[in-house]
């Protein structure tokens, strides 16, 4: 595969960076600080939208598998979510003035829904392209790295341009963020950003199609409103049983600490908004070097242990400052220093982190060989829809997570770092340090069971070359 088709592939990806961002960063501050919906509505309204999101991943990864056109199986489902989805994003930062609490809820609760759903017509048959284009062992990951180098530079590109464009301090926002008339304009942004980097990757992959391997309609596959149900014969894969429930532990971390990154931030850490778009800047660390590090982890100790190894030192780097936070240390620092401080770590915990992301979607795709092996149809929509779903979900639950700790601790809303009690600073402090490192230790227990070797999936290829090169011959379980 070219250059030119690796970008183009990878390029699309920076839409779901955008989502990320504006979600993770951003709606919810949106919402809870600026527009004054209570924590736990605007996490059930976060969690619900991502349960809906996740129960139609499946549908949208079936279908695609069993689509057929001259565009391919992927690309006009693809192309169907590029420009709703920018429709959507707008309107989900451009609530009408005057809403009370239940009307808060069911807009954002909608507009989240109506972002996630046209986000999946493109993300699940994406993510499915990318197995198909590349069957080699390495040669996954390597594409498996553009796809998510992308990803994180749509992270980058919203958050700093979010935080310095968008949100700086004025005369009358010390904290720009609590700006209410910035935010419709930064949805523009985002649906601008989002709906061309979709665009460009349709159009960019389109004359790969012809290169796709295709399979025969299975006839005994049911309706697409099954898929949801359909997302858990997956399980019945060891393999993929290992990956699907250490994404979830992993998700719900992830969910929980990005809820709560801005109020971290602000309150634990003291940043200015400006200091908030230079500490997203950390991502390009993780950009720049997460590849490389994936690749040559699971080149020297497997992508097994490769993952291992970048759960660990990702939580280790991740929760450091809350630990000399607690240890009385971060209060002794000039603010450029700790700035510093939590920049360095923060950009190392960056590079595990998508590292680990890269490592798992890449043994998905050697799962799905070896399902293909044993059933005889190839159904990359169905696992990653599955993978989606147990991602989105947890997803969802550690938002939630993180919306209900708030209340629990009453951390109030629409507060300056001056204004809040020293209380409920560390109680936030706890909430996302140390309970958050548990979860790491339960990602790291779980992933060292995954079964498949470089080896292993050799022979596995070896074994579907064989039989397609025999067609009387079968390979069973």
């Amino acid at each position: 595969m070219n250059l030119l088709t690796k970008l183009s592939y990878g390029v699309g990806q920076l839409s779901d960076g955008v989502k990320q961002a504006a979600f993770s960063t951003f709606l919810f501050f949106y919402y809870n600080q600026v527009l004054g919906l209570s924590g736990s509505l605007a996490g059930a309204a976060a969690l619900l939208a991502l349960l809906v999101d996740a129960i139609t991943d499946p549908m949208v990864g079936q279908l695609s598998d069993r689509f057929r056109s001259r565009w391919g199986r992927r690309h006009p489902f693809m192309l169907a979510g590029a420009l709703p989805f920018g429709i959507a994003m707008v309107a989900l930062f451009s609530p009408p003035e005057g809403l009370d609490q239940s009307q808060l809820f069911a807009w954002m609760l909608i507009g989240a829904i109506a972002v996630r759903l046209m986000l999946t017509l493109f993300f699940v048959p994406h993510l499915s392209l990318g197995a198909e284009l590349v069957r080699d062992y390495h040669g996954r990951t390597s594409l498996i790295g553009y796809r998510v180098f992308f990803t994180y530079a749509g992270v980058l590109l919203t958050s700093v341009i979010g935080f310095a464009v968008f949100f700086p301090p004025t005369e009358a926002f010390a904290n720009g963020m609590l700006n209410r008339e910035s935010y419709p304009n930064f949805g523009w942004f985002c649906a601008l950003l989002g709906t061309s980097s979709m665009l460009l990757s349709v159009f960019g992959t389109r004359h790969a199609i012809p290169a796709v391997p295709t399979t025969q309609k299975d006839t005994h596959q049911r309706s697409a409103w099954f898929a949801f149900i359909d997302v858990f014969r997956t399980l019945k894969l060891p393999s993929f049983r290992v990956l699907f429930f250490s994404g979830i532990i992993f998700a719900t971390l992830a969910g929980t600490v990005q809820t709560l990154l801005v109020h971290v931030a602000t309150y634990v850490f003291e940043f200015k908004p400006e200091q908030l778009a230079g500490l997203a800047g950390s991502l390009i660390m993780g950009i720049f070097f997460a590849s490389w590090v994936a690749q040559s982890l699971s080149r020297r100790v497997d992508k097994r242990n490769a993952l291992a190894i970048c759960a660990i030192l990702g939580g280790a780097f991740a929760f450091s400052p809350q630990i000399l936070y607690f240890g009385g240390f971060l209060e002794h620092m000039s603010i450029g220093l700790k700035f510093g401080f939590v920049f360095s770590v923060n950009g190392l915990s960056h590079i595990f982190f998508i590292a680990y992301v890269i490592l798992i979607d890449s043994m998905l795709s050697d799962v799905i060989d070896e399902h293909e092996l044993h059933s005889h149809r190839r159904e990359e929509g169905l696992f990653f829809a599955a993978r989606a779903f147990s991602t989105k979900a947890s997803f969802g639950l550690g938002a939630f997570l993180g919306g209900v700790g708030l209340d629990v601790i009453q951390f109030p809303a629409g507060a300056t770092p001056a204004t809040v009690s020293s209380e409920a600073v560390f109680k936030l402090a706890v909430l996302s340090g140390p309970l958050m490192f548990i979860l790491f230790a339960a990602t790291v227990l779980v992933s060292a069971r995954y079964p498949l070797t470089a080896a292993k999936h050799s022979d596995i290829l070896s074994a579907i070359k064989l039989r397609q090169s025999t067609p009387s011959l079968r390979v069973d379980d």
